[in-house]
């Protein structure tokens, strides 16, 4: 009886104390995923390491403050969206997405923010812009949200501005310092009244000038260009735009690659 009765008291501690480990182990597991859940509502995904106390709630009250626009237009530079450190010590963020962004990344001290523009291409634009914030505190702390904004394709359907005529010609000679020099001549078509300016980038691909870039306002006539220093012989990338009151026509791109030769007309349309 006396070993039956020492048997059924280990027994119970024994039990006890697995129920006691037990229920630790849930708490424990219950803090824990309640700590990872939480940034989710603002947060696609997150990490906080163990001594780090700061939450990620709601847009309004993370330490990510995020206002994200309600749409942007194709073919003009939009705001796309603005995020603020609301934590007590600097974050990393960084702002991508399927469009072209402007200022997409920056170290915020407490309480800066980060303005990001896009623009979206007007060739086969989709209806909603998505959106990746991603944010990090010298890898204690990190985040990922992921917002969309509706896309306004109106300037791209309804734009009748075009080119009429260009002609690219190669005017580079080996003498006078053999620069390299181009004309562009062109005409435009269409809706005039919203055409705005030709603008064109020459950018010498074989050596580290730079885009260099002329621009022109009127309907018609010559964009020139002649390069610094001796250039005869080197590639030039030259990119032809149209822009109207919306922003650039990127059907009207224009982009060809020459050898600076002074061999003539080196592109036609008609």
């Amino acid at each position: 009886m006396m070993l039956g009765g020492r048997s059924r008291s280990r027994s119970r501690r024994k039990g006890t104390r697995w129920g006691a480990l037990l229920v630790v182990a849930l708490v424990a597991g219950t803090l824990a995923a309640g700590f990872m859940i939480a940034p989710s509502t603002a947060f696609t995904s997150g990490a906080v390491d163990r001594e780090t106390t700061a939450t990620v709630a709601d847009d309004a009250g993370g330490f990510l403050g995020i206002d994200v626009a309600d749409g942007v237009r194709a073919g003009s530079d939009d705001r796309l969206v603005t995020v603020t450190n609301n934590l007590g010590q600097p974050l990393t963020v960084s702002v991508s997405s399927s469009a072209t962004l402007s200022n997409q990344r920056a170290t915020l001290d407490p309480g800066d923010s980060l303005t990001t523009t896009a623009r979206v291409s007007c060739a086969s634009p989709p209806s909603e812009l998505r959106t990746t914030i991603t944010a990090n505190a010298n890898d204690q702390l990190t985040g990922i949200a992921t917002r969309s904004a509706s896309v306004d394709t109106a300037g791209c359907s309804n734009t009748t501005t075009g080119f009429g005529a260009v002609e690219i010609v190669d005017r580079s000679t080996s003498n006078k310092g053999g620069k390299a020099e181009y004309g562009i001549d062109y005409t435009i078509d269409g809706d005039t009244d919203s055409f705005d300016r030709v603008s064109v980038d020459f950018e010498n691909v074989d050596r580290g000038d730079g885009v260099q870039t002329r621009e022109s306002f009127s309907q018609s006539g010559t964009v020139a260009f002649s390069s610094g220093g001796q250039r005869f012989n080197d590639r030039y990338s030259i990119t032809v735009r149209i822009f109207d009151e919306t922003g650039e026509i990127e059907s009207e791109r224009i982009v060809v690659t020459d050898t600076a030769d002074g061999g003539g007309v080196v592109y036609e349309q008609s």
